[in-house]
């Protein structure tokens, strides 16, 4: 579209604005969010806690070193609730330790 001219749509209600808003952005939103919580939470145990993939309120955790393994589950729990508290609704319902 070229400045000045006139937008193809015009919106009137929200439920317009939803309409053209799909899943799909909706959940690649969620996991980019995901991976910066994820940077966030863990802080320098991100080098051991590496995030592999998310799938059905699961996150599928890639750890090397079996102390940083035993650390992740004792700290499960928590670190889910932290995470949670990030979305408007809470999705991530457990970590699964992949090798």
């Amino acid at each position: 579209m070229k400045f000045g001219q006139k937008p193809p749509v015009i919106w009137h209600e929200t439920k317009e604005l939803r309409s053209g808003y799909s899943r799909l952005n909706s959940q690649i939103s969620r996991l980019v969010l995901l991976d910066n919580l994820w940077q966030q939470k863990t802080g320098n145990k991100a080098k051991f806690w590496q995030l592999h993939a998310a799938k059905a309120g699961i996150i599928y955790v890639k750890v090397n070193v079996p102390a940083a393994r035993h650390e992740l589950l004792l700290k499960e729990k928590q670190l889910i609730k932290e995470l949670n508290a990030n979305f408007d609704k809470p999705w991530i319902k457990t970590i699964s330790i992949v090798q």
